[in-house]
């Protein structure tokens, strides 16, 4: 039933754990590992050593890892900008568009005869480079990736203000037309 599927996922889990579990495992392991045998090795140094004797050298272990790190914190505050080597943290650079999600109201586009002309120029100069196999066609499709897609929507525009000039100016005719009839 759908209702206890994840029960059933969560079950599969515990019985075959994952990859990345069982590197986890293993990681945990060799620490407790590490752990065990520097605590064997520290017993074996102190086990012969009287509890007057331990208890200064516990004592003269605090003080100097104290000391040293009171040294460090003091350093940190009252050290010279010279011999401390800081974190620097920079100003963020903001994106410009950042909070822009690309649904905004984008002004009517417009292209005219010329850019038209130009385009339609480049567009036969990279088909040319194309067809001739020419390395200089992939480099600049790689330095510029949309680069062919813009070209492309830019040719729909204009021929959309083509169609929209041409309706205007049958809408135009057949006004003209009525009004003359009339």
């Amino acid at each position: 039933m759908w209702l206890f599927k994840n029960q059933k996922k969560e079950e599969e889990k515990e019985i075959n754990p994952s990859i990345s579990d069982k590197v986890a495992g293993n990681i945990a392991s060799a620490g407790i590992r590490i752990q065990r045998k520097f605590s064997d090795g520290m017993n074996k140094i102190f086990k012969n050593m009287n509890n007057r004797k331990l208890k200064a050298f516990l004592i003269l272990f605090c003080l100097c890892a104290g000391g040293y790190s009171i040294y460090l914190a003091a350093s940190a505050i009252t050290g010279s900008e010279k011999t401390q080597k800081s974190i620097k943290v920079d100003q963020v650079d903001v994106p410009k568009y950042f909070d822009k999600t690309g649904d905004e109201v984008i002004p009517e586009a417009y292209v005219d005869e010329e850019t038209f002309n130009k385009m339609q120029e480049f567009k036969q100069y990279i088909d040319s480079l194309k067809e001739n196999g020419s390395k200089q066609y992939d480099s600049i499709l790689q330095a510029r990736p949309g680069l062919m897609d813009s070209v492309q929507v830019l040719e729909e525009i204009y021929y959309s203000q083509k169609q929209n000039c041409l309706l205007e100016s049958v809408c135009h005719l057949y006004k003209c037309l009525l009004l003359n009839v009339i």
